[in-house]
């Protein structure tokens, strides 16, 4: 599997889980602090973990994948909001 392949596949998985989280807080009806927090850790947590196992394999591109990685944060912050602004009218 090459690169983009690999990069297209983690990065629409990640965005999925975003956006099917924020809607499912939103239908739940809970508070906005705690949609928020659970939207955060949603778009945090995963990038960690992919770093952190990159980091256990000793891969030695982690410079790569770092901007990726970040990337990937700023994309699922965005999606985030978006996803909340359109649940709010829609749900």
């Amino acid at each position: 599997m090459n690169a983009p392949t690999l990069f297209l596949l983690i990065g629409s998985v990640y965005l999925l889980i975003i956006a099917y989280g924020v809607v499912r807080t939103r239908k739940k009806g809970l508070p906005a602090h705690v949609r928020f927090v659970a939207a955060s850790a949603q778009v945090v947590l995963p990038p960690i973990a992919l770093a952190i196992a990159l980091l256990a394999t000793g891969d030695a591109r982690i410079a790569g994948w770092s901007l990726m990685f970040g990337l990937l944060v700023v994309a699922g912050g965005l999606l985030a909001i978006c996803t909340d602004l359109v649940a709010r009218r829609v749900l």
